[in-house]
């Protein structure tokens, strides 16, 4: 009996061994799925959404890569690569499909290991677009609904398109197709929003709202019905400044900063892949910066005089313009305090749908 207890104790000795490998095994992506508030899936993981605050406004030095982030440390023995083996290429898209007449969403991490150049930007040229008409108006057409024809009235340069989309930022979708998105940007609430979401939901629309930090601070349950009826929300800063106007960490801290707050009152949703520009005001400096911080910057393709809650334009005149700038891959900006806009969406979404087109969540746009 004696002899035999040194060999029971050296088995147990092997078997915890092997139990405590098996612990260091690296989880799988934190990647949330549908729009990020099943119960189910929040207490399945408990791994914190990379990308909400990975860096200090105030920090200037590169921050780790997302890979460090992971719950588990690496280890010095694992070796998971080979020297012949081309490196996996990052995805950051985000996939939809529509399930019972809601566009359910799998959103992967945001993609910030672009930072780790961040000091460059300190000196980077700030030089503005050879054709900033304003800060606020991009793009005109005229849509002929007798014949269908689009006539582009004035454009952006190819310059300027070039640079928008070597940092992934998006002016319209495919031009190819007959496709549109609606876009909306939140920064009070007069009581249109909920009269926008109920059309949303009637006709079964995706939209994108892009939330300040007044909104998400004020406006829990109209954020929460965008999550849980099918919609992507993006960031619109936290104090709505002209972000070119700003420094590396001033910027860095409106997005980081809106995300933070966003996520403290809604911790299981994902993290936010889209931001618009305040009064759209952007350069070179400003699409490379977001870019950096796995961002991709949404303008727009038309946009109208509709955000003054005290000049509203009349449904005719709402209607008439929204329907003169349809063209294919059109990004259309509407506020979401106008009462206008909320009282002919629903006819503006029929008539879209009559021309042939079909309205498509922004993350459709591959950028």
């Amino acid at each position: 009996m004696k002899r035999t207890l040194p060999i029971v104790l050296l088995f147990i000795l092997i078997v915890s061994l092997c139990l405590a490998s098996c612990s260091k095994t690296t989880p799988s992506d934190n990647t949330s799925k549908g729009v990020g508030r099943d119960p189910a899936l929040v207490e399945s993981s408990n791994v914190e959404e990379p990308g909400d605050d990975t860096v200090d406004s105030g920090d200037t030095q590169a921050p780790e890569t997302k890979d460090t982030e992971t719950t588990v440390p690496p280890t010095d023995t694992e070796d998971t690569s080979s020297d012949t083996t081309s490196p996996v290429p990052k995805n950051d898209k985000i996939e939809w499909t529509v399930e019972n007449g809601k566009y359910v969403y799998t959103i992967p991490p945001r993609d910030d290991s672009g930072l780790a150049a961040l000091d460059e930007m300190y000196s980077y040229p700030k030089t503005a677009y050879e054709d900033q008409p304003d800060d606020w108006y991009f793009g005109k057409t005229s849509y002929d609904e007798t014949t269908g024809t689009v006539t582009y009235v004035w454009d952006r340069y190819q310059s300027t398109l070039d640079s928008m989309h070597k940092y992934g930022g998006i002016y319209r979708g495919d031009e190819t197709r007959k496709v549109a998105y609606l876009t909306f940007d939140c920064g009070y609430e007069y009581g249109a929003t909920p009269i926008i979401l109920d059309t949303l939901k009637e006709k079964q629309c995706p939209g994108i709202f892009f939330l300040t930090g007044y909104f998400v601070r004020t406006q829990h349950d109209l954020i929460a019905r965008m999550l849980d009826e099918g919609h992507l929300v993006g960031n619109h800063t936290v104090n709505h400044l002209r972000m070119g106007n700003l420094g590396v960490d001033e910027f860095m801290s409106e997005l980081n900063g809106l995300e933070e707050m966003f996520h403290e009152d809604f911790p299981d949703a994902p993290a936010m892949h889209y931001y618009r520009p305040p009064s759209g005001n952007c350069n070179e400096w400003t699409f490379k910066l977001a870019d950096m911080m796995g961002y991709k910057t949404v303008m727009w393709s038309f946009a109208y005089y509709d955000y003054d809650v005290n000049n509203q334009p009349t449904i005719e005149e709402g209607l008439a313009k929204t329907k003169a700038a349809l063209h294919p891959g059109v990004v259309y900006l509407l506020h979401a305090e106008s009462m206008t806009n909320a009282n002919m969406l629903g006819e503006l979404i029929d008539w879209i749908r009559a021309q042939g087109y079909e309205l498509l969540p922004l993350c459709d746009i591959d950028a």
